[in-house]
């Protein structure tokens, strides 16, 4: 579904076309329409608070809560992720039947823990 993205802010899809979708757009997995300044700035805030937040609960590391979250203590091993990372993208993979968007969503979390995992947590 074209129409509809993953909002990281809020943890939400939405619909392309609604008020909230366009509000939300800048925080889309898939990257907002502004580039540089304050709307780059606030984006990036968001993907190291809210992101890597939305990124646990896709992966399904509900119960995990890290503050602050770059540099907070109680982040899973990478093993973990990666395992979670594995058995998501099995099931989600489109060649597989799965849903494309639901794979996307799955990439993204894994990515963005790759990158905001302290290299000591």
């Amino acid at each position: 579904m074209a129409d509809r993205f993953f909002c990281f802010a809020c943890g939400r899809d939405h619909r392309a076309g609604s008020g909230l979708g366009r509000d939300h757009k800048r925080y889309s997995i898939e990257g907002g329409h502004e580039s540089g300044g304050i709307f780059s700035d606030l984006r990036e805030f968001y993907l190291q608070t809210k992101g890597i937040a939305a990124a646990f609960r896709i992966l399904g590391f509900e119960n995990v809560r890290v503050h602050p979250p770059r540099f907070g203590r109680g982040w899973p091993s990478p093993a973990a992720i990666e395992k979670a990372y594995r058995t998501r993208a099995r099931r989600h993979h489109p060649d597989a039947g799965g849903d494309p968007h639901e794979f996307r969503k799955v990439q993204w979390a894994v990515e963005v823990l790759r990158r905001y995992r302290p290299p000591d947590a």
